[in-house]
């Protein structure tokens, strides 16, 4: 199926808490979040939640006004309740990555005005040497039994300031982004009009990060589908076999791993015919409509637990070769588009509704124009601003718009897709301007590629490229991979050279590469 077809309909919530009694009063004993404590799956229902997230309300709100909470530690159930309950309880939450450093919780802590921190020990070790109130996130444990001698009427102000989120760092300090509740349960209802799960989910990507949070754990909470909470990333594939996810949310680099990892074993056991027979089979048969890739793939589905079906990748560029590859062994990468300061999410590729190479179309309700060839959203999904930086703030929002800095086009069949980075352009010295990342997308299609960066130096555009294992220091391979490019092309938007590298490129916590750090800057 290739037309489009309508929206999913949704239950309008304003607010979390709306939310949670919601699917609460819907479906109390079904199963909402599970977690393994001591190889012990742990089950908590919609009754749970909705018992926890009241009892620690009350406690939160007996003992703060107002106040900036934050949370730093590992994905868990507790994590979630807090999150609900900081923000239930009439204060705002602040969310802090695990893998901070003393300096850079420091600055996080003071620029967001944080003075209580949740914290984890396994991340925290010097947590005495911070300067504020802390608990150790386990205690919420008894807060929340606490929670239950108090009651108090919730107020309904879901416009008011709520979260805080750092932006990722990639060109520069990490910027404080502030979100209403509104703003971010509005954004899970306008992403689940386009895609509606009917089975269970596996949650890793990390909650700190607006994608990883809302949409890869409270989305399929309003969903209603059970969500596995994947505390720690080296049980990720043993989480993901046990748990039988329909439907994961990952970030591309996620997805080049499961590539690199199917193809490896394929290697291993010797099966590189037998894969490839059935590989091409699987294409031709699709082309004439039938589908038996559950049977030709069984093997490598089972590893994915047997039920996977879908995908949703973003938070970076994904090349079209792996959406292809998935496609043609069963998993359907659906890729989308989304940026903490809309909360997070703008679009994404639909079920029997996608174009490849693209991020998918808008959500239901936002609204997406191309000005001066940058991508410009409105709608409530909008951040309030940078968190005291109205300057910043002004020089992204304006004209009704938040100005993403990414530069793009919509295609005729309504698909969102993205060339490059304002803030990335090369300009030359003769005014070309060039988008390093659309020659990027291109290397990255040869085998030889890991990762690629491409930057001007001595007024010429060069390639730094960190090679995959079997190119390592295969210089005249790359020199011939850039005359290949080169080919056809301007001679102002050629590649000087390649320029290889022994060791992968510095990346922040959402792993994408810190292009600060490359070329000498």
């Amino acid at each position: 199926m290739k037309k489009n077809y309508p929206y999913h309909e949704l239950t309008k919530v304003d607010t979390f808490l709306e939310m949670i009694t919601l699917k609460y009063k819907e479906m109390p004993n079904k199963e909402a979040y599970s977690y393994n404590d001591n190889d012990v799956k742990v089950i908590k229902t919609y009754k749970d939640v909705y018992n926890d997230v009241l009892n620690l309300t009350y406690y939160m709100h007996k003992k703060y006004k107002n106040k900036h909470i934050g949370i730093m530690a590992e994905n868990s159930y507790r994590w979630l309740i807090l999150f609900y309950s900081i923000i239930t309880s009439g204060n705002i939450v602040t969310i802090i990555d695990k893998e901070a450093d003393k300096d850079k919780l420091d600055y996080l802590l003071k620029s967001s005005d944080t003075d209580i921190l949740f914290y984890s020990s396994k991340y925290v070790s010097f947590i005495d040497e911070v300067k504020c109130t802390k608990f150790d996130i386990n205690d919420i444990d008894k807060f929340i039994k606490e929670g239950n001698k108090y009651s108090y009427e919730i107020e309904k102000d879901p416009n008011r300031d709520a979260a805080i989120f750092f932006t990722s760092g990639t060109t520069g300090p990490n910027k404080a982004v502030l979100l209403s509740e509104y703003g971010m349960v509005w954004d899970v209802l306008a992403a689940s009009t386009l895609y509606y799960p009917y089975g269970g989910v596996v949650a890793f990507l990390p909650f700190h990060h607006a994608f990883g949070l809302i949409t890869g754990a409270i989305k399929p909470f309003n969903y209603g589908v059970p969500t596995f909470i994947n505390g720690s990333l080296k049980y990720i594939q043993k989480d993901i076999k046990e748990n039988h996810p329909q439907t994961l949310f990952a970030v591309p680099l996620f997805m080049e791993t499961f590539y690199k990892m199917i193809n490896k074993s394929i290697r291993q056991k010797g099966k590189e015919k037998s894969f490839k027979f059935a590989f091409n089979l699987s294409k031709f048969l699709l082309k004439l409509g039938i589908d038996v890739r559950k049977k030709l793939f069984k093997e490598i589905l089972d590893e994915f637990g047997g039920k996977l079906e879908y995908v949703i990748c973003g938070g970076a560029f994904l090349d079209e070769k792996y959406v292809k590859w998935f496609r043609v062994i069963g998993i359907e990468v659906l890729n989308g588009y989304g940026i903490t300061e809309c909360s997070p999410v703008i679009s994404v590729n639909r079920p029997f509704y996608h174009e490849d190479g693209s991020v998918g179309v808008p959500c239901k309700g936002v609204d997406v124009k191309i000005i001066d060839g940058e991508i410009c959203i409105g709608g409530p999904l909008l951040m309030k601003g940078y968190y005291k930086n109205d300057e910043e703030t002004k020089s992204v929002m304006y004209d009704g718009y938040f100005h993403t800095g990414d530069l793009g086009y919509i295609s005729k069949g309504g698909f969102i897709h993205i060339t490059g980075r304002k803030k990335n352009l090369i300009i030359l010295s003769n005014g070309e301007n060039i988008s390093p990342e659309l020659i990027e997308n291109a290397l990255l299609k040869d085998d030889g590629v890991c990762e690629v960066v491409v930057y001007e130096k001595d007024d010429k555009i060069v390639a730094e490229i960190f090679p995959e294992e079997d190119y390592l220091q295969n210089q005249e391979y790359f020199d011939k991979l850039i005359y290949r490019y080169n080919e056809g092309k301007a001679k102002n938007q050629q590649v000087a050279y390649a320029i290889l590298r022994s060791a992968e490129f510095e990346k922040n916590s959402s792993k994408k590469i810190l292009r600060s750090k490359v070329g000498g800057k």
